[in-house]
């Protein structure tokens, strides 16, 4: 394709002819798709991990639960603590599961000591994860 360019320099007018080209844009599209295709594979998706806490809202009140819905534990520095049964991680997770399949709606409430390290209520955490318990709560051991 040709086309005539003017412009101006020093007040004089210059004609010049200039040949363009057409670019061929059908390879862009392939580029593009090749392109969406790399980052779809190469990515990391973001997969949903860990426990998802809903908290209560300031105008909530409280609910009234059957007392043989609760599963109470309390993580102490090297086992676990269960109506005064001392329970290490594996015996802890038979005690759950065997609650859960006699009681559908289970509800673990994790009842934290007043020195007790973070990690070792994640470790409930996760046990309680493994077993497939949806209904959590914790609590704070009242010093008296």
């Amino acid at each position: 394709m040709r086309t005539i360019i003017s412009y101006y320099h020093k007040k004089k007018a210059y004609w010049r002819e200039r040949n363009f080209h057409d670019v061929d844009s059908s390879s862009v599209g392939d580029l593009a798709f090749l392109l969406l295709i790399f980052f779809i594979v190469t990515g990391s998706f973001i997969l949903r991990q860990g426990l998802f806490l809903s908290l209560p809202s300031e105008n909530s009140s409280s609910v009234r639960v059957e007392e043989k819905l609760i599963f109470e534990v309390s993580p102490l520095e090297d086992s676990f603590e269960h109506e005064g049964n001392f329970l290490t991680r594996e015996e802890l997770a038979s005690q759950i599961l065997k609650r859960k399949e006699e009681t559908p709606g289970l509800i673990l409430i994790v009842i934290m000591k007043k020195n007790i390290s973070y990690n070792r209520f994640i470790d409930t955490l996760s046990v309680a994860k493994e077993i497939g318990i949806k209904k959590i709560s914790i609590k704070n051991e009242v010093s008296s």
